[in-house]
């Protein structure tokens, strides 16, 4: 199945990692910061709508977000058979319909922080890559996110390190805040480092390194 961005060889695997989400949880809302061009977005969305159980999948973007196309967003759940829409919360919690693709236009830490208080099982946490700012996605999600729950966090490969990008000047260090966050040396109570899947380098893949919650 194609996805987006950067997830080149890795694409049975995150299908793989959300059909077991679907087998797991009765229901599942999957959370992805950074949409991009919807690719990664609707693939979930498929697979867990082929798995018969109960989804949601939300997006988190900027209307001028990074590499982000409202139209192909569009185009590719419309392919894959998934209804979508937009939405720019505004001063109350936001309620994503059931089965379907939701993209909501704000910035992932007044997001989590302001319009959201719902379970989380499936995350993806693909924005800004800079230190601080996947720090504060993590804790966003983990706040919500349930037992068995899994987060994946994208472009985790240590050859990264320092790569430049739009938002933090220090650029990429996605590794380097699953270090600070203790994910990596297994301190972070609560949660288990799963495994790395590793991309196709050769096609533009970069890693991705996926963590499970243990506890309530």
């Amino acid at each position: 199945m194609i996805m987006g961005f950067g997830m080149n060889g890795m694409e049975d695997r995150i299908v793989a990692q959300a059909q077991t989400m679907a087998n797991r949880f009765k229901e599942v809302t999957y959370v992805e910061i950074g949409v991009g061009h919807g690719i990664t977005l609707s693939a979930v969305a498929q697979t867990l709508k082929d798995s018969g159980t109960k989804w949601r999948a939300i997006g988190v973007e900027l209307p001028n977000g990074y590499s982000f196309s409202e139209d192909q967003t569009r185009q590719w759940a419309q392919k894959r058979g998934v209804p979508i829409s937009f939405t720019t919360p505004n001063g109350t919690i936001v309620r994503p319909k059931w089965n379907e693709v939701s993209v909501y236009f704000k910035d992932s830490q007044s997001f989590l922080t302001e319009f959201w208080n719902e379970p989380i099982m499936f995350a993806l946490i693909d924005g800004c890559h800079g230190k601080p700012c996947v720090i504060v996605d993590f804790l966003g999600v983990e706040a919500f996110t349930v037992k068995g729950g899994v987060v994946m966090f994208h472009d985790f490969s240590a050859e990264q390190l320092g790569q430049s990008q739009p938002h933090c000047p220090s650029g990429v260090d996605v590794r380097g805040a699953c270090a600070e966050l203790g994910l990596l040396n297994q301190k972070r109570a609560g949660w288990r480092f799963v495994e790395m899947l590793n991309a196709d380098r050769a096609q533009g893949g970069w890693d991705m390194g996926i963590f499970e919650k243990t506890t309530r």
